[in-house]
């Protein structure tokens, strides 16, 4: 082999590992799966000339995974193997003839939709969830059994009562990823680039309750060990699946011919974006479960299955302009706009450019060709521009240096990557402003809603956010379209948001990266706003989840004479600005807790708000923060790392009771 091909490989294997760290561990890929795929494809062609010992050291050989450092691990009782891919009818013919020539006459083979998720495991014994992990290496899986109980797809009980692994995706639906992208857009946080992405950031999440604010769900098509196999077939099993109470997906068929597999691929591929969820392909299996015993596996994958990958989508089209948003903190967004073109199912005119550095990467200039592709086929992305296709005449696309919206000089973030506008007068973020004061996580003032908002601010209602609570509600009833009935329901949703607790309203003031967890922590250290105004950059740092950025942010926002007006001006109409604890004793206070097994009188969920309310904190997992183990029945592998420490006192929900009520 020359040097040349050498240095390829070498080069590939360094590439590849680097993507495989960025999808699986990240969950933040910088390719699409195609590109991915296709290194894969050249590094398995250039690895054939290399002898068994070389290609031992591959990338290829290794399952990927997606295991967090000192994350609970659980070794999976049955390995989870990957799948071997093709990208053309051609090769998936190829593999078909090649299977019908190894068993000497085709078997029946089940094609399902290939699910873009994240790979779930759960084990079930008497019928009953134990825990829940993701693939991990292959051999052994993260812990993820807090998060996937609150899951309302996945079942806490099944008929089935031997030991059993279940394995399938968990999902975003294309709907709630779209409205999850726009809210972390608006909050200045970053985007996800596809739902698989999305489901497999959410389900590692430490917090529970954002977990299911994700609405989360799932597909089940596959067992993993299974004490005794309650079915004969894999078409078999996915209805077995479904009677047990698990989401399965119902297009799938048993196919007798490569052709009728062909038919069924084509078929999904012309209606893939009518689904509520991401496909990127069709699983072939072997449908008889004996015959994949028999034809086992390679080192990383099942002999007896493949997965057909659809090819993404691309379209040329043309850029006429370049327009820019202000949101709600001053950041400007530059946005595409495209020629309509159809693609992956919508006609795309408009795509996100990012920021400044992204649109002198792509070297936009007006009128250029761009090719265009649906990243994780949801989102529109500019790939490149065309430069041979461009006119003689085109300008360059440029930042603008002042606000579109106020015309306030720009100015940049601390990191350079984001132009914002400094003006908090500014008319376009107050729409946004006022937006996300009213939203549901926010002030929750229900009926005050973006279209509202723009009426408000039009005929001058209102000017600013403390003018919600000055609203003359006589002529607010004598709005087109909306009445006395609507005026008095919206009346009695601004009284009630005075109530709020201050980390409510730290939140709805939109500072700059202090999401909701952030505002709570806050609002818990300090108590009060006046105690928060007095902090310095150091005692910020000393909150939970507060570094130095965001520790800055808040300083800079408590600083600025408007924004203290605000508060003052608010605090006068009346809105809470002191944290009301929902504590209901202090018997837990500084102690950390951890549940397993089923407890005998409370659900996870309630016995862990019982914790809370008493000032336990909770932890995801055994390790020198936790305190106690509180153990019920069936306790999983908690228990027995618990026993191997010093520190952790196992208790049983009786004696966790008696420390709520000490005699």
């Amino acid at each position: 082999m020359s040097d040349d091909l050498k240095q390829e490989i070498k080069r590939l294997r360094a590439e590849i590992e680097r993507h495989n760290v960025l999808y699986y561990e990240l969950s933040n890929p910088c390719i699409s799966d195609y590109e991915y795929d296709q290194l894969v494809r050249r590094l398995k062609e250039l690895e054939t000339r290399l002898g068994e010992e070389e290609r031992s050291e591959s990338p290829l050989e290794k399952v990927g995974s997606d295991l967090s450092p000192g994350a609970e691990t659980i070794t999976h009782r049955q390995r989870m193997y990957s799948l071997d891919n093709v990208y053309s009818a051609a090769e998936l013919e190829e593999w078909v003839e090649k299977l019908r020539l190894e068993m000497e006459a085709l078997p029946d083979l089940c094609a399902e939709l290939k699910i873009d998720g994240f790979s779930i495991n759960l084990f079930y014994e008497g019928g009953t969830l134990q825990y829940a992990t993701t693939r991990g290496d292959g051999i052994t899986g993260e812990v993820v059994t807090t998060n996937v109980r609150v899951l309302s797809a996945i079942p806490h009980n099944m008929k089935y009562l031997p030991a059993a692994e279940i394995r399938g995706e968990i999902y975003i639906p294309v709907q709630e990823f779209l409205a999850l992208n726009e809210q972390r857009q608006a909050n200045e946080e970053k985007t996800f680039a596809n739902p698989r992405n999305a489901a497999a950031g959410s389900i590692k999440l430490k917090d529970s309750r954002l977990v299911k604010e994700r609405h989360l769900t799932a597909i089940f098509y596959a067992l993993g060990y299974c004490a005794e196999l309650p079915v004969a077939t894999q078409s078999g099993l996915l209805k077995w699946l479904h009677e047990q109470g698990f989401p399965t997906s119902p297009h799938y068929a048993v196919c007798h011919s490569y052709k009728e597999i062909q038919a069924f691929c084509d078929l999904w591929e012309s209606q893939r974006y009518s689904l509520p969820f991401e496909i990127d392909g069709i699983v072939v299996k072997v449908d008889e479960l004996s015959l994949q015993k028999r034809l086992g596996y390679t080192a990383k994958s099942p002999k007896w299955a493949i997965a057909y990958k659809f090819k993404p989508e691309e379209k040329e089209t043309r850029l006429l302009e370049v327009q820019y948003q202000v949101g709600r903190t001053g950041a400007v967004t530059p946005v595409a706009i495209l020629e309509p073109v159809y693609i992956s199912g919508t006609t795309v005119s408009r795509a996100t450019l990012h920021n400044e550095d992204e649109i002198r990467r792509l070297d936009l200039h007006l009128g250029d060709t761009v090719r265009l592709v649906k990243s994780g086929e949801i989102i529109p992305k500019i790939l490149e521009a065309l430069p041979e296709k461009r006119p003689a005449d085109a300008a360059p696309v440029g930042f603008p240096t002042s606000c579109p919206a106020c015309n306030s000089p720009l100015e940049k973030d601390e990191e350079g990557a984001i132009r914002y506008c400094p003006n908090a007068q500014c008319p376009a973020q107050l729409q946004r402003r006022i937006e996300h004061f009213a939203s549901r996580d926010a002030m929750d003032i229900t009926g005050l809603g973006e279209s509202l908002i723009a009426r408000l601010l039009e005929r001058q209602m209102i000017r600013g956010i403390a003018d919600i609570y000055k609203l003359d509600y006589e002529r607010l009833a004598e709005l087109d379209r909306f009445g006395k009935k609507s005026a008095a329901n919206l009346r009695v949703a601004i009284e009630d948001s005075k109530g709020r607790n201050v980390d409510r309203v730290l939140f709805a003031l939109g500072i700059r990266f202090v999401g909701s967890i952030t505002a709570r922590n806050l609002a818990q250290y300090f108590g009060d706003i006046d105690s928060l105004l007095k902090a310095g950059l150091e005692e910020l740092s000393h909150v939970r989840e507060v570094g130095s950025k965001i520790a800055v942010a808040i300083k800079a926002y408590l600083s600025l004479p408007e924004n203290l007006a605000l508060i003052s001006e608010l605090r006068s109409l009346g809105v809470n600005f002191s944290y009301k604890s929902e504590k209901s004793s202090d018997a837990l206070d500084g102690k950390t807790f951890l549940l397993t097994g089923t407890l005998a009188n409370y659900s996870r969920k309630d016995m862990e708000s019982l914790i809370q309310s008493h000032g336990g904190k909770l932890v995801s997992g055994v390790g020198p923060a936790l305190d106690y183990l509180v153990v019920g029945e069936k306790p999983g592998s908690k228990l027995d790392k618990a026993r191997k420490t010093t520190t952790v006192k196992i208790i049983s929900e009786a004696e966790l009771l008696a420390l709520l009520n000490p005699q």
